[in-house]
Order: structure tokens, then C-alpha cells, then sequence
């Protein structure tokens, strides 16, 4: 059905943000045709929107498989795989340009390929093989985590579908099981796996391919990158089975990741240097250094993300990752290991060197989950930083790269899939603060002094939001054209940048006035961290919010 065209998506059709602007009269549109779309009044945030878009269209596949065609996204040009936990960190990308087989084609394959005891294969290709670094216990995590995002776009009746005979969600949790049962120490009620660098796969041990697979000579190890992803999809496990109406198997497993939540807490949390330490050994090894002092990012990223850090370890967590970027001197927050381990500690090539790949290379893959969970949690300001210095970076090497050198030169496989994904999840959820699925969302714009107007389509879910930010320095006063296909009612939360915020910190100070369309509304301003938060209750019918401060 076609309608005329709102204000608000025929704004975002006009130049970008600080050009002259013109009136588009009877213009109308079938809201199917709509595209996700950005403009930016900081042009490194639509270079960066603009290189994610490029990396996914590179990375495209499709061939036949065991389930029928399957569509997804290879890792990077060196990777021409369908890698599972690749995959699963490229949908926060991909869900905004790409139909509902590119979300769930390439889990239904993986699932087909479930071993009698429930492990999942690390990847897929098109001449039919497949393999698994058993180095790594997050495959059947990242199943999982792919599914509820997935499910949440495609709808919950897809968890039913059945994989050569077995429902979705039965094969998942079969997954998540077989994680509790052979990668799992009792005693300390711990994930266990390989010692790797952080959320790496090569092992410690050997010099060459067979670096991605335990054998008798394997160090184990319960590390806090494989407890904060199991601990993320046990919650997610746990949201699908409510999504089914089976309430009892949903409070199983959160009841098993608040376990997870605390052991990890007890055995990996250092107060006194405000970080997860990157593992433990299970076994008589021993370095002649202090493991402890290295900062695993991706590991205490995923912490965070997951849920598994409480709000003051998340703090805690990024004023470290800040500090010892400054204290190495890299461009960017995203090093992987800081500091990296000494030379000679791994014998693999790839990762014998301080600041090699995985061995404190930096990885935008993990370092855009980390600005991501700053913008969540109260960090803002520090986010948009963090994330225009890699916007930046990016930008420079004219691609997003596997990884890159401590000079910020790219490394590895060019138009990298997981930095787009990670990248896409910073900017559009982080900074742009667009939460959208097929029945929700809210909008929670992190732009502060920017402006901004963006649209986002969900093709697998058939639904868009859109909205036109603007900050009027002069007369310090937002205001927010939105709207959306979503008719549920929802939240705005506008972070408020500081000439706003202190408005309403103390009695006294002048206060804001608050309008929809002109009329006041009711509103509240929350405290998070470094972060005050506007919140207005409404629906998404085409609105305009007016923040200022009162007179």
C-alpha cells in the first residue's frame, strides 16, 4: 500500500545535514522501497557507514547446501567460508540491507551439520565441506546468539522450523548442552577451552595449522571471553524458549548463566586492577610472567555486552581499556592484548611476535563491541571518540581489515565481515540509537552537538524507522522529527549533550521545556555514569520533539 510521504523521510531525502534544504510537495512512497540511508553532520561517520555497506557486498555468498540454497557472508576475502561466529556478529550489518535468508539460510546449514552430542561446525563452503578450530568453545554460542536476533526480525515461528527433521530450538539448545557437558569444569563451574590469546583460535602449542585443534598436548584453561558468550546465550536461550511459551525451560537456563555469573566473577574478576583476567590454567602450566597484567579487550568487551559485568565492572572495564590505550600509544581502543604476550610464548608464526594478529594486533571485529557497550552504558562522549578514531583509521586504509598494526596500517583480510558487523552495531545502535525489531523500538540518539538524519529498513521484518536530529547551538535546543511503522508504543531516551544536561541536575538551575508537536509532555531525565538521558514515553505516528531549557 503507498501513502504520502512524511515530513521526516522526505528530509532525509534532501542533502546532507548543513546544506541549504528545500520543500518536497506530493512526493509518495511504498514504505517497501525504503532504504537505510544516513547523513551525518560528521562526515568519518558516513565514510564508515558507507565502507560497511561496501565490505558486506563484498562478502556475499550463496550455494546450494544440505538444507537448500544457502545466502550469507563470507569472513573476508581470505576467508571465503560461511564462518558460524563471524556470521553472527555480522547481522547487526547485514539485517539492514539484506532479506531474512541472509539471516537464517546459513544457521539452518550449520545446524544440519550437528554432531550426534550437539557441537556445531565452525564453518561451511560452497563445495559442501566443513571444519571446527576445537581450539575455541564458542560455536555453539554464537548459534545461539545469532537465532534470537535472527528471530526477532524473521519472527519466533521460525524456531519451529524444522532442520532434517528437528525444530530449530531444539537443535540450539542441544547446542548449548553439549558446551555444559564437554567444556565445562565442575569444580569451579567454569566454560572451559584452549589457551589462546583472548577470543583467539590459534593454541599455544604447536607452529602450525594444527594450532586450531586440541590434542594430547592442549593447556586448558577457563578463560572470560567463553564465559561472558555462554553467559550471553544462556539469556538468549532463555528469551527464545519464553518467545515459545515455555516458561520452565527459560527459567533453567537463567538460572544457569546467573551461575555462570557469579563463578566468573569469583575466579576472573581482579578488583584490584578493574578488568577480567584473560584465563586461568586448569592444568600445571606455568609462565614466568604475570599473565594477569595483560588486558584481554575482547574478552572484557563481551563481558559487558552479554550482561555478564555488573554497571561498576563495566566502568571499570572501559577506563582501563582507555588507559592503556594511552599508555601504548595505539590509534585506536581496539588492540586485542595489552599488554600483547612476550615474544616466544606461542609458537605459531602468526602470533610468536608481540602485536602480531591475535597477539595484540588491533581488532576493530572486538573494538567496535567495546564502543558499542561504552554508548549503552553511560559513555557517550568517550564512545563517539573512541568510534570516530577508528571511523578514521578506517577511512584511511580505504577498507575495513581484519586487523591492523600498532601504526593503524591495515593487516590480514581485507573487506573484513566481523569489523563491519561490530562497526555497524557502534554506529547505528550505539551512536545513532536506533533499536529496532519486527514489533519494537526505541530511539535513543547518542549525537549530543551533532545533527543527523538517518532512515533504517528491516527487510526481513518489513518494518523502518526514521528520524532528523538537530542541535541548535545558539539557542541550545534539540529538535527530533521521527517516525516509524511501528505503532507499539515506546521510549525516546536523548542523551543530552552538557549544555542541557545540567539543567535538570540540581534544585535551583534552570529546567527544560519539554513539547510533542507543541504541546508539553511528560518526561524524566536518568543518570547513567558519565550519560543524562531524557526519556519521553509515546508512539512512533510522525512526531517532532522539542528539548530546551525553559524560560
Amino acid at each position: 500500500m503507498k501513502r504520502a510521504l512524511s515530513a521526516v523521510l522526505a528530509a532525509l531525502l534532501l542533502p546532507a545535514v548543513g546544506c541549504r534544504s528545500e520543500k518536497i510537495e506530493g512526493r509518495r512512497m511504498d514504505e517497501r522501497t525504503i532504504s537505510t540511508a544516513v547523513r551525518s553532520s560528521v562526515p568519518d561517520f558516513k565514510t564508515l557507514f558507507g565502507l560497511i555497506r561496501a565490505t558486506l557486498a563484498r562478502g556475499r555468498a550463496e550455494f546450494p547446501g544440505r538444507t537448500g540454497p544457502v545466502t550469507g557472508f563470507a569472513a573476508g576475502t581470505d576467508y571465503p567460508q560461511v564462518w558460524l561466529r563471524d556470521s553472527a556478529t555480522i547481522i547487526p550489518a547485514s539485517k539492514y540491507f539484506y532479506p531474512a535468508s541472509y539471516l537464517v539460510s546459513w544457521i539452518e546449514e550449520h545446524l544440519a551439520l550437528q554432531r550426534p552430542d550437539g557441537s556445531l561446525v565452525d564453518w561451511v563452503d560452497a563445495a559442501g565441506r566443513s571444519d571446527k578450530n576445537t581450539t575455541e568453545t564458542d560455536q555453539e554460542a554464537s548459534a545461539v546468539l545469532a537465532a534470537a536476533e535472527a528471530s526477532g526480525l524473521v519472527g519466533s515461528g521460525w524456531l519451529d522450523t524444522p532442520v532434517e527433521g528437528v525444530p530449530v530450538i531444539d537443535r540450539l539448545e542441544a547446542a548449548l548442552r553439549f558446551v555444559f557437558e564437554s567444556r565445562f569444569d565442575a569444580s569451579r563451574g567454569l566454560v572451559t577451552g584452549a589457551h589462546t590469546p583472548d577470543w583467539g583460535d590459534v593454541g599455544l602449542e604447536a607452529a602450525d595449522q594444527t594450532a586450531v585443534y586440541v590434542d594430547d598436548r592442549t593447556n586448558w584453561t577457563c578463560d572470560i571471553y567463553d564465559q561472558a558468550i555462554v553467559h550471553g546465550a544462556c539469556l538468549a536461550l532463555a528469551g527464545l524458549w519464553e518467545a515459545r511459551d515455555r516458561p520452565e525451560k527459560a527459567r533453567a537456563w537463567r538460572t544457569t548463566a546467573e551461575a555462570l555469573r557469579r563463578n566468573a566473577d569469583r575466579h576472573l574478576w581482579q578488583e584490584d586492577r578493574g578488568y577480567y583476567r584473560v584465563h586461568f590454567h586448569l592444568g600445571a602450566l606455568k609462565h614466568d610472567f604475570d599473565e594477569d597484567a595483560i588486558f584481554p579487550m575482547g574478552g572484557n568487551a563481551e563481558a559487558v555486552l552479554r550482561g555478564l559485568a555488573s554497571e561498576d565492572k563495566a566502568r571499570r572495564i572501559f577506563e582501563t581499556a582507555m588507559a592503556r590505550q594511552a599508555e601504548h600509544k595505539m590509534p585506536t581502543v581496539s588492540a586485542s592484548l595489552l599488554p600483547p604476550y612476550p615474544a616466544g610464548v606461542f609458537r605459531h608464526p602468526m602470533v610468536d611476535q608481540p602485536f602480531e594478529y591475535q597477539n595484540g594486533g588491533l581488532w576493530d571485529w572486538f573494538g567496535g563491541k567495546l564502543v558499542a557497550a561504552m554508548f549503552e552504558n553511560g559513555f557517550s562522549a568517550a564512545a563517539r571518540l573512541k568510534l570516530l578514531e577508528i571511523a578514521r583509521k578506517a577511512a584511511a586504509n580505504k577498507g575495513l581489515f581484519e586487523w591492523d598494526a600498532p601504526d593503524g596500517t591495515g593487516r590480514g583480510s581485507p573487506y573484513f565481515a566481523g569489523s563491519a558487523g561490530s562497526l555497524a552495531k557502534a554506529l547505528i545502535e550505539g551512536y545513532f540509537g536506533i533499536h529496532l525489531s519486527r514489533d519494537d523500538l526505541e530511539l535513543s540518539p547518542r549525537l549530543g552537538e551533532d545533527s543527523a538524519r538517518l532512515q533504517v529498513r528491516l527487510p526481513a521484518a518489513g518494518v523502518f524507522a526514521a528520524y532528523d536530529y538537530r542541535w541548535n547551538p545558539a539557542e541550545r535546543r534539540i529538535t527530533f522529527r521521527f517516525e516509524s511503522s511501528i505503532r507499539k508504543k515506546g521510549r525516546l531516551r536523548i542523551t543530552l549533550p552538557p549544555a542541557l544536561a545540567a539543567t535538570e541536575a540540581s534544585a535551583g538551575r534552570e529546567r527544560l521545556a519539554v513539547s510533542l508537536d507543541g504541546r508539553p509532555v511528560p518526561f524524566a531525565v536518568e543518570r547513567r555514569d558519565n550519560d543524562a538521558i531524557l526519556v519521553v514515553k509515546t508512539d512512533f505516528t510522525p512526531q517532532t520533539l522539542d528539548i530546551r531549557p525553559a524560560k
